[in-house]
């Protein structure tokens, strides 16, 4: 880019007085593009990785698109400042959503219309998102400001952990951020139609008093894995409520039989299999253990099938 170049001068110095326009005129492809974005728009940078994968003709496998836009951006950066720098202006100095570029270009990628921050109430927040929940608040600041406001009334504690449009119901309290959101808006969905209903209870330590079953752990994991103290504590659980640990699903692997009535899964991995499992495989109850640890507290997930009929006729929403 070249400072005195004569066609950005006279951009500079035309009627619409888009400034700001032509100095993202100067940048390459998809570069000012992306700047408008996350500047603009606070498009997040995984969302913006994402964009440019999907405008790849091939996907290179292995190859840090991460830090390719983030090299893009920062180079691109450099450029505008110098650019705006060069007559007099920072980017910091422009209203970015006054400019016609940054709207077109905003139109472009869908983003040109913004919801209000949950805190500060301002039209700040980009309505593209492509998966995941919605983003709430504006900036770092907000979220923590509408946290620690939550955390002085006990009663706005309370409706934070019940609130299914957020994909929170108090089940999940202390464990949401293990289980991804996909899978709670599904289990919220499902419990809402009456397919399960779902509680969360606190697991012990213990031993399935069972040799083959002790055999069976000690050959998928070592001694010191937190994922065969998970799997004693789960299969410790399904013992004292009475299930044969012979029908047993557990993590993606039956135990011995394949009609199993009762399964056991750590991280989450095999959640999506849950639906099938009660559906074609006899299951009655789910036991999920998100967050496996080698000495912290145990917590799980208990799902019981209450309507196949409804476990099977359900659609999950798009991704």
């Amino acid at each position: 880019m070249s400072p005195v170049d004569p066609t950005a001068r006279a951009a500079i110095h035309s009627g619409d007085n888009d400034v700001l326009g032509s100095a993202l005129m100067q940048l390459d492809g998809y570069v000012a593009d992306f700047i408008v974005l996350q500047v603009g728009f606070k498009v997040h940078m995984t969302n913006l990785v994402r964009l440019f994968i999907g405008s790849r003709a091939r996907r290179l496998h292995g190859y840090d698109y991460l830090r390719h836009v983030r090299g893009s951006l920062a180079f691109g950066h450099r450029q505008l400042r110098e650019f705006l720098h060069d007559h007099g202006f920072t980017p910091e100095d422009l209203d970015w959503h006054s400019s016609r570029a940054v709207r077109e270009i905003g139109a472009r990628y869908g983003v040109d219309h913004l919801r209000a921050c949950g805190h500060c109430h301002q039209l700040k927040i980009p309505v593209l998102r492509p998966r995941g929940r919605p983003r709430e608040y504006c900036s770092s600041p907000c979220r923590q400001a509408a946290y620690r406001r939550r955390q002085s009334d006990p009663a706005a504690v309370a409706a934070a952990r019940d609130d299914p449009n957020r994909a929170m119901v108090p089940c999940f309290a202390g464990i949401e951020r293990s289980i991804p959101i996909k899978h709670r808006f599904e289990l919220i969905e499902l419990e809402r139609t009456g397919a399960i209903q779902m509680e969360q209870v606190a697991l012990e330590e213990g031993d399935s008093a069972n040799p083959p079953i002790e055999a069976l752990l000690a050959r998928r994991w070592s001694s010191t894995s937190p994922l065969i103290r998970a799997a004693r504590a789960g299969l410790a659980y399904l013992l004292q409520c009475g299930a044969d640990l012979d029908r047993v699903f557990l993590h993606g692997q039956d135990t011995r039989e394949q009609m199993t009535p009762h399964s056991v899964g750590f991280n989450c991995r095999y959640l999506r299999a849950m639906r099938r499992v009660f559906a074609e495989f006899g299951g009655v109850e789910w036991l999920e253990i998100p967050r496996p640890s080698r000495n912290g507290r145990l917590v799980g997930l208990r799902i019981q099938a209450l309507d196949r009929d409804q476990l099977t006729a359900f659609t999950p929403r798009p991704s």
